[in-house]
């Protein structure tokens, strides 16, 4: 555990997060850095340790517990408890500090735990980063944009501008469902006066409907139609699908209407797997 890590932005997540919330910003973050993916990247395995031992203090209630009393503790000046039920008020220094937090761990060490690592700095410097970790930072907004249907499936990039006016360009993931919040760091309100950091802004997702296109779960719906010959004889298609490919389907002689074909491997694809195509007939009857 490194108290000078914030753990909770490695994995882009707010301090409030859930174990839900945890672990699935994890298992998006591992799988996007793991190893086998990055093919040797050496940047990427270094992000992927970092979000492991990111994902190991947080999902542990005990040691994300220590993790924030820790980070809430560095250089303030505050009431500090010690184990045992006696309190004394303290100006928190570089002198006293390495005494609180010795009493801190003394309430939360496991057998075995270092219970005073700060990494490979000094205690002083982790005095100093901590003081600069605690300033105020801006409150956090929430706005909603419309994108295309085609983006939400295939993703791509949108420019949004802020309630600043400043233009940002956003990566919209491929397979992001509506209701989706895409967090922009930084780009928040601004910090008061002798703050610390902006607030983030947290975009939630609205996908446009499609003339042609239905998406349920990873799946993607269209309709055709033929005529009566087409049904009665069968009839060789061309499909548009939602990734701009078109393939060819074989209907086969008596197809009646409503008849549905399955396309696989052509419907929406992210983290959770890919989806198929389903084709559904119509048989257009003349008046």
């Amino acid at each position: 555990m490194n108290p000078r890590v914030n753990y909770y932005e490695l994995l882009g997540i707010p301090d409030t997060a859930t174990q839900d919330d945890v672990k699935r910003a994890y298992r998006l973050l591992a799988k996007q850095y793991h190893p086998d993916s990055s093919g040797g990247d050496k940047t990427a395995e270094e992000k992927f340790k970092q979000v492991s031992e990111a994902y190991q203090v947080l999902s542990d209630s005990k040691k994300r517990s220590k993790y924030d009393l820790i980070r809430q503790n560095a250089a303030r000046r505050q009431q500090v408890n010690f184990p045992g039920g006696h309190a004394n008020s303290y100006q928190v220094n570089s002198e006293n500090m390495q005494d609180i937090f010795s009493n801190l761990f003394n309430g939360f060490t496991e057998p075995g735990q270092d219970d005073q690592s700060f990494g490979d700095i000094g205690f002083d410097e982790f005095l100093r980063n901590s003081r600069n970790a605690s300033a105020k930072r801006g409150t956090d907004m929430e706005s909603t944009i419309t994108i295309p249907f085609e983006m939400a499936v295939n993703g791509g990039e949108t420019i949004i501008k802020t309630g600043g006016g400043k233009k940002v360009k956003i990566k919209i993931p491929s397979g992001i469902e509506d209701g989706k919040k895409i967090r922009i760091r930084g780009h928040g309100s601004p910090p008061p006066a002798g703050g610390g950091a902006a607030g983030d802004l947290y975009l939630s997702i609205k996908i446009a409907k499609h003339l042609e296109f239905e998406r349920r779960g990873n799946d993607i719906y269209s309709n055709i139609y033929i005529n009566i010959a087409e049904a009665v004889l069968g009839t060789e298609l061309s499909v548009k699908t939602i990734t701009g490919k078109r393939v060819k389907l074989q209907i086969p002689p008596g197809t009646s209407s409503a008849k549905i074909f399955r396309i696989p491997g052509l419907g929406v694809k992210n983290e959770s797997g890919q989806g198929d195509h389903f084709v559904r007939i119509e048989i257009d009857v003349p008046p």
